[in-house]
């Protein structure tokens, strides 16, 4: 894999966004990969690792994600055990959401578990992965274009893609949002926030609220938001309220009620 840069950026632009370590990597097999290897190795909680393109990106459940060079934000950041939460990737939607609305004004919802919403349309997505001392926060942000306008297309293709530009001629340079996500992750880690203000902001952004969906863990019922662990609420047909841990949720289409 070859660097752009042959280990990490300027120190100004690390300071700029107080980061200890900036990869760019012209092409690389995985971000999430890299940053495993940086966390393992012991390279400091907020390294980040950017790529221009994903030779063999990769969402949830092992879902292929396209990353085609210059397109989009596609990075994963170190992150330390004390960090790890099961609130964890909701922490990171919300923190990238609020910086694109800052950036642009675009309004961006959040599909529970991990999908960014741009009216309807998915813009990006959180890969949290973690294993013996290590975790890492993986995301990818469609920018300039989204996967379907390159020919391409994400790996659920029930959600349409869209990208930032779609929506706004307001784009910042990729490293520089980039940085910006990490910053403002590792912010809201650090001062509180984490725990506590995520229940609020996603209530303010849930685009399942109040919606029938169909969970793969728990089947069919009406999404009613999430509890203080980040755990999607679902209401039952007899009107009981279970918790869905994990797997993929979707809308329920009026002709499959």
């Amino acid at each position: 894999m070859k660097a752009i840069y042959p280990y990490s950026l300027d120190p100004d632009r690390e300071r700029e966004y107080g980061l200890p370590r900036f990869e760019v990597w012209e092409s690389i097999r995985s971000t999430n990969d890299r940053a495993r290897e940086l966390a393992v190795e012991g390279s400091p909680r907020g390294s980040l690792v950017l790529g221009w393109e994903q030779t063999e990106g990769r969402g949830r459940q092992g879902n292929i994600w396209f990353s085609a060079a210059g397109d989009g934000v596609w990075m994963s950041l170190v992150l330390g055990e004390n960090d790890v939460t099961t609130q964890l990737p909701l922490l990171v939607g919300i923190s990238c959401a609020e910086v694109i609305e800052e950036l642009t004004g675009v309004i961006v919802s959040i599909k529970w578990p991990n999908d960014l919403m741009i009216k309807g349309r998915k813009v990006g997505g959180v890969l949290v992965e973690m294993g013996d001392g290590w975790v890492v926060a993986g995301i990818g942000i469609n920018v300039r274009r989204s996967p379907s306008e390159s020919l391409q297309a994400f790996g659920d293709r029930t959600i349409p893609a869209t990208s930032i530009a779609e929506h706004s001629h307001r784009i910042s340079e990729i490293p520089g949002l980039a940085g910006r996500f990490a910053q403002r992750i590792l912010e809201r880690l650090d001062c509180g926030k984490g725990q506590d203000g995520v229940v609020d902001s996603f209530l303010v952004r849930d685009i399942l609220r109040d919606l029938p969906v169909h969970t793969d863990e728990l089947g069919i019922g009406i999404a009613r938001g999430i509890d203080e662990f980040g755990m999607l609420l679902l209401e039952q047909e007899d009107g009981s309220i279970v918790k869905v841990r994990s797997g993929s949720v979707r809308c329920i289409t009026s002709s499959e009620e």
